[in-house]
């Protein structure tokens, strides 16, 4: 069965987002998954960025029968195009097991796979074979035998998301490379500053995560008494800035401070 959800949001203006009041959320701020071993689930996304992009991934046959996954699930189609490129397959006939975490031997044996010329070779005692792999070390292992052509290491600014945006899905980003699509264990929210490796549309796996406190050189597009709105790469966000004295046209550096937004130049 062919996939037919795909990005339809991707085609909005973002300009023409209707904005919600701001929520304060908590970020996990700095190097993600040090502590934290990796699912199944997140390794397939990343292989699966490995060898397509988000629009093959979506259009692909489902050709999976796991019983413990299915095609709502967020990372279904991820297992599906890991599956069907012959990368992963399931812990047995019936079960993927997409929330169990990848072993070091599993690691090792996905990344010789991913690139049989690659010398990268995990370091452990054979009696810790059956141990988890962290995230951020199969991250870090991984990008040494990712497939250039489809991915790249970037800083990735998030403008914008559900939060502010009401035309934006959850897994919609406004950011310095466009309109961008996340989905996966680890949450991102709107002004954070992410390291990451990125498919031509999609951020596939976060490598580290800092709060932005200014903006630089963003242009006017409109003002009023109450608020300012800015040109972003992806589109116009509106700032709650009282009695700027600002005009339209004007390249302006604003910052984030005491929980509040205000000129910097």
């Amino acid at each position: 069965m062919l996939r037919i959800i795909y990005l339809v949001l991707m085609v909005l203006a973002f300009s023409g987002c209707s904005f919600k009041e701001e929520i304060n959320k908590e970020a996990n701020l700095g190097v993600v998954g040090e502590n934290k071993p990796i699912t199944r689930a997140e390794v397939s996304k990343m292989i699966a960025y490995n060898k397509f992009s988000l629009k093959e991934i979506n259009e692909l046959d489902r050709v999976i029968e796991f019983e413990d996954t299915k095609i709502d699930d967020w990372y279904d189609k991820y297992i599906n195009a890991s599956f069907k490129a012959g990368y992963i397959s399931g812990v047995d006939d019936l079960h993927f097991c997409p929330e169990q975490y990848l072993s070091l031997r599993q690691a090792q044996f996905l990344l010789d796979k991913l690139n049989s010329k690659s010398n990268i070779k995990l370091k452990y005692e054979i009696e810790d074979k059956d141990k988890p792999i962290p995230y951020n070390i199969w991250v870090a292992a991984f990008e040494k035998v990712m497939n250039n052509e489809k991915l790249a290491v970037k800083e990735v600014l998030i403008y914008s998301d559900s939060s502010l945006c009401k035309k934006f899905s959850d897994n919609i980003y406004a950011t310095n490379l466009g309109i961008t699509f996340y989905e996966g264990d680890e949450k991102i929210i709107f002004d954070e500053k992410l390291n990451a490796i990125v498919s031509s549309d999609s951020i596939v796996c976060v490598k580290e995560i800092q709060k932005i406190n200014e903006y630089e050189n963003l242009k006017v597009s409109d003002v009023d008494s109450e608020s300012v709105k800015l040109e972003t790469p992806a589109g116009v966000r509106k700032f709650n800035i009282k009695g700027s004295n600002v005009n339209v046209g004007d390249s302006i550096n604003i910052k984030f401070e005491n929980d509040v937004w205000t000129i910097n130049n």
